[in-house]
């Protein structure tokens, strides 16, 4: 008989979104729209006068010098003036048709800052119809994130787009990897990237049909955009749109953005990299970064390179910065170049210590090991009873996984009136998610199968070491905080604990910690009878294996759901 469990309940609650398929026609439509509702730089524009000023969005880049105004007198998209103010450089452009005028204090316009003043008047800067097709073979993702207006907690949709760089010759502001994102209903653009562009927007006003973002963001060393004047255009002094006007800069500045092949043709004979022996992490991978090289070949601006192991950092950071390119000429005048930059390392451990495999590698031998539907080779049920809070008090539900194959499964759980399931059939995923806990239910089944997916985790995020967990000697697998004495922080880490051949023992999983017990074989697996949540010093809840065995492979006409398909997105859930 299975004894009664007396624990003060903690409800499980889990920041969760779901995800829809959305068709590429109507999310290219929403994006048009939003696009063109959002940019000021397009004809049909009434003529304005724009004034901003920016600063760092962080106090922590308050000494960055990136501190200024953005003044724009707007015409149509081929007449126009603008004037850029910062400490380091202050520039005046004036284009009228085909013909430009500039004048500039520095030798070197700062990129952040022309990326900034684009994203102000035109967040996506390739032509539209570009834009379209990127858009229809891009990958999509809908959600449904919590929002909290008038003291009531609601849903606000977000559909985000994103695109990988396309084959061939051509600007590398169009063929580079890219995104958007749009956010309500109607969709209003919240965020852009590409090659060379992109900004962050909020607080909308209307100009004349354009909804204008008056807040604006952009830059690795985030900056802020206040528009603080937006305004009709009126009269402008004679000569003020005049590009024959005396004392214009002799060579202009203008920036292109290059692709890495053209980029590296430039690049001049340098000393290899010299990459530090590594504890932890992989120790082989790729680094790359964004470079901006001034007219006469030097870098000027990076981003701290991203690694697939963050130890190699610090010595990628040095070889780039040492890097040194012939100069770049566009119609024989030098220009300033944007662009990517990678290399591959390789490296060894320090003398003596341990290697261990990769996370990757325990997690997909944490899944055989541990779990039916990853190490069995039967078609299985396996029926589960489980207790947990919820707002109104201690409950119990049931779960129930039902498998065939790898691509023919169903995985269901219910508690008092709520239902979720998650399925796998013909090629195609499934989700219902039905009831005031449906969120709970999909924590449970979490909770039943917590190791992350491999491809929605990145490698060098992990750290390795040997722990033991009640006297059993295991394998830690962790990212995130520690605490001074060893232990994770459960706010933002998480954790897995694997024994000598590969069983999951313990994990620490969005503030909860999963116990698995009760470990007895069933079909070549050693399947956990029980399962003990705890959320901080709370029991959470107890999950019970009541029976598993054999399953007709016929059950699996019962795995399509009509009307609820659903793209595998967004999720650490293998299944």
């Amino acid at each position: 008989m299975r004894k009664k469990v007396i624990i003060a309940w903690g409800a499980i609650a889990l920041f969760a979104i779901s995800t829809a398929s959305v068709a590429a026609e109507n999310v290219a439509d929403q994006v048009k729209k939003a696009v063109e509702k959002c940019t000021l730089d397009q004809p049909g524009t009434k003529p304005f006068h724009l004034k901003a000023e920016y600063a760092p969005s962080y106090e922590r880049d308050i000494n960055s010098h990136r501190t200024g105004e953005i003044e724009i007198w707007w015409e149509s998209p081929t007449r126009w003036r603008r004037e850029l103010r910062s400490p380091e450089f202050h520039q005046v452009l004036i284009v009228d048709g085909s013909n430009q005028w500039q004048k500039n204090d520095g030798d070197y316009f700062p990129d952040w800052l022309r990326e900034l003043a684009l994203a102000i008047i035109r967040p996506i800067p390739i032509p539209m119809d570009v834009l379209l097709t990127r858009v229809k073979d891009g990958d999509v993702k809908q959600l449904r994130i919590p929002n909290r207006a008038n003291g009531q907690l609601g849903f606000i949709q977000q559909t985000n787009v994103n695109w990988e760089a396309a084959d061939g010759p051509g600007d590398a502001q169009e063929t580079g990897n890219g995104g958007i994102a749009l956010l309500g209903d109607p969709a209003m653009l919240f965020y852009t990237n590409g090659p060379g562009w992109g900004g962050l927007y909020h607080d909308f006003m209307d100009f004349h049909g354009r909804m204008v973002a008056r807040t604006v963001a952009s830059g690795y060393i985030e900056v802020k955009a206040k528009v603080d004047v937006l305004e009709d255009l009126g009269s402008t002094p004679a000569g003020f749109f005049d590009t024959s006007a005396p004392g214009g800069d002799a060579n202009p500045i203008n920036t292109v953005v290059l692709n890495e092949t053209e980029l590296r043709k430039n690049l001049l004979p340098a000393n290899a990299f010299e990459w530090p022996t590594l504890e932890q992490g992989p120790l082989e991978g790729v680094v790359w970064t964004e470079v901006v090289v001034d007219r006469s070949g030097h870098i000027r601006e990076m981003i701290p390179p991203i690694a697939d192991n963050p130890g190699v950092k610090d010595a990628a950071e040095a070889g780039f910065r040492a890097m040194q390119f012939q100069p770049f000429v566009r119609d024989g005048v030098p220009v300033q170049v944007w662009g990517k930059l990678s290399v591959r390392f390789t490296t060894v451990r320090p003398a003596g210590m341990e290697t261990f495999l990769s996370a990757k590698d325990y997690f997909e031998r944490g899944r055989k090991a541990s779990f039916l539907a990853e190490g069995g080779t039967a078609p299985y049920v396996l029926s589960a009873e489980f207790q947990t809070g919820t707002p109104d008090g201690p409950k119990t539900g049931r779960y129930q996984d039902t498998w065939i194959s790898a691509d023919e499964w169903k995985r269901e759980a219910w508690l008092g009136s709520s239902h979720f399931l998650r399925s796998e059939t013909e090629g195609k995923y499934y989700v219902v998610a039905e009831g005031p806990q449906a969120n709970i239910l999909r924590t449970i089944l979490r909770i039943v199968e917590p190791i992350p997916a491999t491809d929605t985790m990145t490698e060098s995020d992990w750290r390795i070491k040997r722990d033991t967990v009640d006297g059993i000697k295991t394998i830690r697998v962790v990212r995130g905080s520690e605490r001074p004495d060893g232990e994770l922080d459960p706010s933002n880490s998480e954790g897995f604990w694997f024994d000598e051949s590969g069983q999951l023992i313990k994990c620490s999983v969005s503030g909860l910690e999963i116990l698995e017990k009760n470990i007895q074989p069933y079909g070549g697996v050693q399947v956990a009878r029980s399962i003990d949540v705890k959320k901080g010093d709370q029991n959470a809840a107890v999950i019970t294996v009541t029976g598993v065995g054999p399953a007709d492979p016929s059950l699996a006409k019962t795995f399509k759901v009509k009307g609820h398909e659903w793209q595998r997105q967004f999720t650490a859930e293998v299944r």
